[in-house]
């Protein structure tokens, strides 16, 4: 029994170990989706208050799927969000 929980710590402690690695070095594709989500968010924010002032309805929801679409795609994203939004109200 000592022997499968000594083998268990090594393999606990080597997954903690690569695991750390493994979020020291994609700190920086998170940082980027974080910093995207929110320009991306505050973009559709701003978009949707000129058109509704404009008088036009063609306003993006700000959902989850809005903030990952603008976070893993950026301003073309938040692009493709209105040119779909158009589209369906052709």
């Amino acid at each position: 029994m000592e022997i499968y929980q000594g083998a268990f710590l090594i393999i606990a402690v080597l997954s903690m170990v690569m695991l750390i690695m493994a979020v020291k070095t994609n700190s920086n594709l998170i940082m980027n989706f974080v910093i995207r989500s929110i320009s991306g968010s505050l973009l559709i924010w701003g978009v949707n208050l000129w058109l509704e002032s404009g008088g036009y309805p063609l306003g993006v929801g700000l959902n989850a799927v809005s903030v990952l679409t603008s976070g893993i795609l950026g301003f073309p994203g938040v692009i493709l969000l209105f040119g779909i939004k158009i589209y369906s109200m052709l």
